[in-house]
């Protein structure tokens, strides 16, 4: 994901216009994507896995310009065990690295 959209889920989630002056470039970038594998915590219990569905910033167009824009802000939805869940980043242990991703960034080695 390289650009946020605003969506207005009040009505229907449909995709509006930035506020007049507002430069969408001062949002976080988030530290997962759609797609990743990630071990995260929920209700301080026991790791889950999952996967990377769905990744918001939590704001109210309205107050954009006022709101702190920082990635606490940034709500992940995880999907695991076939069930949705809201996570923050302060709960996710870490994200999973496919044996495909890993090989193009450390090419195998003849041994």
């Amino acid at each position: 994901m390289n650009n946020w959209e605003p969506v207005d889920f009040r009505n229907g989630q449909q995709v509006v216009k930035w506020p007049d002056g507002f430069n969408p470039q001062l949002l976080p970038i988030p530290e997962y994507n759609e797609g990743d594998r990630v071990q995260f915590v929920r209700d301080e219990t026991c790791a889950r896995e999952g996967t990377v569905r769905q990744v918001l910033f939590q704001g109210d167009m309205l107050h954009l310009q006022h709101l702190a824009l920082d990635a606490d802000a940034i709500i992940y939805i995880v999907t695991a065990r076939g069930h949705d869940h809201r996570i923050k980043a302060s709960s996710i242990l870490g994200r999973f690295v496919s044996l495909e991703r890993l090989s193009r960034i450390f090419p195998p080695q003849d041994v």
